[in-house]
């Protein structure tokens, strides 16, 4: 699957160019379909051959009415029944292969950018806002499966058509070629002038429809924050903003595709004129017959509508391009590197005896923005150890995590996970050494389902019995076996229902599930009244002597538990003895 051409994202002019590149890259991602769209084709060229037969018969009508052969007449109107049948039948079935390739695509193209998002590299992914993502996975994955089949389609079988009735009409007389000649190019300037203006609304459009779901979703989010600081009304206020915006633009948008339209319409119904004034004219000179000349004009009125369907293409080719450019921009960001090498497995049978141990030596990180958070920094955290990280907001406490967690990767040194007791046996943290770890992050991270759903998404084979074990390490069984359905009640979204610190006690607790050598822990702990954080880490503890955990917190209460503590500041790791831990806990 190549990426979009740069030159395509990059291109300040021709659009017909542009679109070009885009076209490509669609039929290359959907490649594998190219029989099912030929299926397509070849049922809308059927489509039209019947159309067009029931059009070019209808001259064969006049001219046996003129002669008043009734006969004929009654064998033409029978047949053109019978195409009529036809042409309903082939329409439906063209419907109906249009609407398999159109979810099929949708399918594979909405799984493809999923995926892309849960397996690319992080840093790359917070450029985009949730609901930009949204915007893309659903308005523009939609745009590019509803055309990639019917949009050339219908030029192609469309122009194809204008063809066969521009033969006809030489046919049945060849000077009719000197309108054609003036005709053409009127079509094809006017229908061009508006098309830079159309494509730059539709991107206008998707912007903002992307800010509005970008909006709508943190809306969601907070409601209660918003609610509680009685800034209904702000958000309400933000919104229509937002609309006046989306229909200043889908306005802009519309009367430029009128324009384009209004005018090329205005160029087909002057090369209209001049076709049929110039068939009268044959017609009085006695050069064409009344059957002809019904025949250039139903022909000619075939043009028009084949033309007025195609023009009806170019803001659809244009919303084409601009959700391809969008789609591309995802689909293009590089995947976090993986690795699934023989070392990890020996790892992991080593350090089921002797638990993991993590070390960080001499190491150093800037975000891709080139902000600096750590300069040559080491710390180590083994088996049985609970180790707290301790600072300011903002210093790097949760961006150390995600490096443990090889969400994000160190520019300089080492951080690497290793047998305890053997160094030798050692892994650079990745998403390979991923697996060993348990991870509470900060906030609410509860989904919807039940508890037991939640606890089962993380150990699909856990026992019930085990789901109850988990949630007494985290002292959260205590509130759950009062539930109307104990583990199988429901949890609502983002954890409505349960308070702060119950939410943080199930996260715990599916977390432990997971049973892995390595816990973390992002102010896990914080909504917990003191006794019940410290005894939430003396089960953890007590139940896998081998664990080795790493927390992060604001709270010293909990320092006075932890076998070593670590102050990250201004880009560096220290350790702080018992003295500033003891200050610590008394200033708080």
């Amino acid at each position: 699957m190549g990426k979009l051409d740069n030159k395509a994202k990059n291109f300040k002019g021709g659009i017909i160019a542009r679109l070009y590149h885009d076209l490509r890259w669609i039929y290359s991602f959907f490649s594998n379909y190219n029989l099912r769209i030929a299926l397509y084709v070849f049922i809308e060229l059927i489509h039209m051959t019947v159309e067009f037969m029931i059009t070019y018969k209808v001259g064969s009508l006049v001219d046996y009415a003129v002669q008043n052969d009734y006969h004929r007449m009654i064998y033409i109107g029978l047949a053109y029944i019978g195409m009529i049948v036809a042409n309903a039948t082939i329409s439906i079935a063209a419907n109906r292969c249009a609407s398999w390739n159109y979810n099929s695509m949708m399918a594979d193209l909405v799984k493809k950018m999923y995926r892309k998002i849960l397996y690319s590299d992080w840093e790359e992914l917070t450029k985009f806002h949730t609901g930009d993502l949204l915007t893309r996975l659903s308005n523009d994955a939609k745009v590019i499966a509803q055309n990639t089949t019917v949009f050339l389609t219908t030029i192609f079988t469309n122009s194809i058509l204008m063809l066969a009735a521009v033969i006809v009409i030489l046919l049945n007389d060849a000077s009719m070629i000197i309108v054609v000649l003036i005709v053409a190019p009127i079509i094809m300037f006017s229908s061009r002038i508006f098309m830079n203006k159309i494509y730059e609304a539709q991107a206008a459009i998707r912007v903002i429809e992307s800010k509005e779901s970008a909006y709508n979703k943190e809306s969601f989010h907070n409601i209660q924050a918003v609610k509680a600081f009685g800034l209904a009304d702000k958000f309400y206020d933000k919104i229509k903003d937002l609309e006046v915006e989306r229909y200043n633009a889908d306005m802009k948008s519309n009367f430029y595709s009128l324009m384009s339209w209004g005018i090329t319409y205005v160029g087909g119904i002057f090369a209209g004129i001049i076709c049929i004034a110039w068939a009268f004219y044959r017609v009085s000179s006695g050069v064409m017959t009344l059957g002809a000349l019904t025949i250039v004009v139903t022909m000619a009125l075939r043009i028009a509508m084949a033309g007025k369907t195609i023009l009806g293409q170019i803001p659809t080719s244009l919303q084409l391009a601009v959700s391809t450019e969008r789609v591309c921009e995802l689909i293009d960001l590089k995947d976090e590197v993986t690795n699934d090498s023989p070392e990890y497995q020996k790892l992991v049978e080593a350090g089921e005896e002797n638990g993991i141990a993590v070390h960080i030596k001499d190491m150093s990180f800037a975000y891709k923005t080139n902000r600096q958070i750590f300069n040559k920094i080491s710390l180590e955290a083994h088996p049985g150890e609970i180790i707290a990280l301790v600072g300011p907001s903002g210093e790097g406490k949760t961006t150390l995590l995600r490096i443990l967690l090889g969400i994000l990767n160190i520019q300089e040194g080492e951080a690497s996970a290793c047998v305890e007791g053997n160094e030798k046996e050692k892994l650079a943290l990745s998403s390979e050494t991923r697996s060993l770890i348990a991870y509470v992050p900060q906030g609410n991270t509860m989904l919807s389902g039940t508890i037991e759903e939640n606890m089962r998404l993380i150990a699909p084979e856990a026992t019930d019995a085990e789901i109850i074990d988990a949630l007494e390490q985290a002292c959260a069984y205590d509130f759950v076996k009062k539930l109307p359905d104990g583990i199988h009640h429901n949890i609502g979204e983002s954890g409505i229902g349960f308070s702060e610190g119950q939410n943080q006690r199930l996260a715990i607790a599916r977390a432990i599930i997971r049973k892995t050598p390595i816990l973390l822990m992002d102010e896990a702990t914080s909504a917990l009244d003191v006794a019940t954080e410290r005894k939430v880490l003396s089960n953890i503890m007590k139940k896998d002597g081998k664990r080795t955990c790493i927390l992060t917190t604001h709270r010293p209460s909990v320092l006075s538990a932890c076998d070593r503590v670590y102050r990250i500041s201004d880009g560096n790791v220290t350790v702080i003895g018992e003295a500033e831990i003891q200050k610590l806990m008394n200033e708080f």
